[in-house]
């Protein structure tokens, strides 16, 4: 599979490090078995000397220290495969068709990625991995260091992997549907647990809790007797297994009797690696339990790998630079679920170094414009052009070096004020002051304790919404991008804040294309133009002051909203 491949290139050098040391450190300890016998037999005839009991010694003290070293590569493969594999989720996230990616869920998207990069690691370490550095070498060393004491004894050997194996096919189905049983539960109990946490008002409000507790008790026993069946069926495995492996011993035993021409070393010996002969079958039934059961999570995972890319985010006409000129030409766009028209036959021009306001009630695509103008969607019908230029034969990626959006969220992250507005650019503090004052967050500064180099915490906690909003829109002061795009970026500002802060930006950046969506209408009086939206369709446009004297459809918004 393409994921393995692509992950086991990356790790290829520190894993066949860490299968080999595994191979060494088991040969080694199996060898010392074997070396154990030729101590017990010259002691038994008074040959003993020093010199075997130093190279026992030596042998006993590599293997223990290889079984030290062997902690570094197994957690640098461990922990690196699971990164790695999270890894490729971002990677797919970066190329992911936008109407894919709304069609999975956030919640769901966390769970699968979560889900498979952990079966994916497991896969790899604790199936594949164990057979060839484990597994398989236990079997192989343990068999040849019986047929080097007594060859015939191997056939006795096979005759039990025999039974072994039928013992477990018998097994593996029905501790295959335990498992899967469980995991259900699991599923369903996380499901009700999370909703339980995260919806206390409506839940208690509600009196939904009562249902929920019951529906986790029933979960929970099943769980509980699910864990329990397999415990048992664990344990009919391993105790048919000790019993063959006993078996066995019992009839090295007579065999040793009848014969009389095997040394006490070689007995002991070949006693304990029998043992070490049957152990691999007895892991490796467990582990292809767990091997089925974590590919079932790994298809899913590879599902959303596998899932529609946007191929224009890697192809297509590259444009460097932009005039910033914009228009819609009979576009019209529906989602493929549903068959009304979100977007119907619209037409409209923004040019260069001018500002737009969308404005509209909920549903009438203001946002479904600014998605299909920065590709996030794709028209079905007619063209958006930026420059003249087809958006749908753009490379976006180069594209979106001269677009700059800013949603209501207005991300901080955990650093200084002064990081968080002009990230890692050189610009003097005097400067910055300045912008403060645009954005009315000259107040904030001055009571902050450090001024610009005040840490902010993890998501600006130490600001209100409001304050973040503005210090999203002060970046923009120092933004290189032509076109800028305000989706609801005040909405968390007083109405005198927002006039003040969106009339600043308006005049300020008036080289640059400015498309705002708003809800508030008092702060898109200073734009050049207003597209009044209702059902996908310019119901009216003009300036403000035209629009309230004309005493339609956005004096009626006006009138609700003010």
């Amino acid at each position: 599979m393409k994921l393995f491949k692509e992950v086991l290139k990356n790790n290829l050098k520190i894993i066949l490090f860490y299968v080999l040391i595994g191979i060494v450190i088991n040969f080694l300890n199996l060898y010392g078995i074997t070396y154990y016998q030729k101590i017990l037999d010259e002691f038994q005839y008074g040959t003993l000397t020093f010199i075997p009991l130093i190279i026992y010694g030596v042998l006993l003290v590599i293997s223990t220290m290889l079984g030290f070293i062997e902690n570094y590569p197994e957690q640098q493969v461990s922990n690196k495969l699971y990164l790695d594999f999270k890894l490729q989720s971002l990677k797919k996230m970066k190329t992911i068709d936008y109407l894919e990616y709304q069609k999975i869920g956030t919640g769901r998207l966390i769970q699968k990625v979560e889900d498979g990069a952990t079966a994916s690691r497991d896969i790899i370490m604790d199936f594949w991995l164990k057979i060839f550095r484990y597994l398989l070498p236990t079997a192989i060393f343990s068999l040849y260091f019986i047929f080097c004491i007594k060859k015939e004894l191997v056939i006795y050997v096979f005759i039990g992997y025999i039974f072994v194996i039928i013992i477990t096919n018998l097994i593996i189905k029905k501790l295959y549907k335990l498992k899967e049983n469980i995991l259900f539960d699991q599923e369903i109990l996380n499901k009700h647990l999370v909703r339980g946490f995260m919806e206390l008002v409506v839940f208690r409000t509600n009196k939904k809790y009562e249902e929920e507790i019951e529906i986790s008790k029933d979960c929970i026993k099943n769980i509980v007797n699910g864990k329990t069946k397999i415990k048992l069926v664990h344990e009919i495995f391993f105790t048919a297994f000790d019993l063959i492996v006993n078996l066995l011993k019992i009839i090295v035993l007579f065999y040793a009797l009848i014969k009389s021409n095997l040394s006490v070393g070689a007995l002991v010996t070949i006693i304990s690696l029998l043992g070490k002969a049957y152990e691999p079958i007895a892991i490796f039934n467990v582990e292809y339990v767990d091997y089925k059961l974590n590919m079932v999570a790994v298809k899913k995972y590879i599902e959303f790998l596998n899932t529609k890319d946007d191929l224009n985010l890697n192809k297509g006409k590259i444009i460097n630079k932009l005039k910033g000129e914009i228009e819609f030409k009979n576009v019209s766009f529906e989602y493929n679920y549903n068959s009304n028209m979100i977007i119907d036959n619209l037409s409209f021009k923004i040019n260069s170094n001018s500002s737009i306001a969308l404005v509209g009630e909920s549903g009438s695509g203001k946002s479904t414009i600014v998605k299909l103008l920065i590709g996030l969607l794709k028209y079905s019908k007619g063209e958006i052009l930026i420059d003249e230029n087809k958006v749908s034969s753009l490379n976006l990626d180069y594209l979106y070096n001269n677009i700059t959006y800013v949603s209501q969220e207005a991300p901080i992250f955990d650093g200084t004020l002064k990081e968080n507005l002009v990230f890692n650019k050189n610009v003097s503090n005097k400067k910055i002051e300045e912008v403060l004052r645009l954005v009315c967050l000259d107040k904030l500064y001055n009571r902050l304790e450090n001024g610009l180099e005040t840490e902010l915490g993890e998501k600006g906690v130490r600001v209100s919404g409001g304050e973040k909003q503005r210090i999203a829109l002060a970046r923009l002061f120092f933004d290189d991008s032509k076109i800028i795009i305000l989706d609801e970026a005040t909405s968390a500002m007083d109405n005198l804040t927002e006039k003040q802060v969106m009339k600043n930006i308006i005049e300020r950046l008036n080289n640059k294309t400015l498309i705002i969506i708003a809800h508030r209408l008092e702060t898109i009086k200073y734009v050049d133009n207003i597209l009044v939206l209702k059902n996908g369709k310019v119901k009216e446009q003009g300036t403000y002051n035209e629009l309230i004297r004309k005493d339609g459809y956005f004096k009626k918004l006006y009138k609700a909203v003010k």
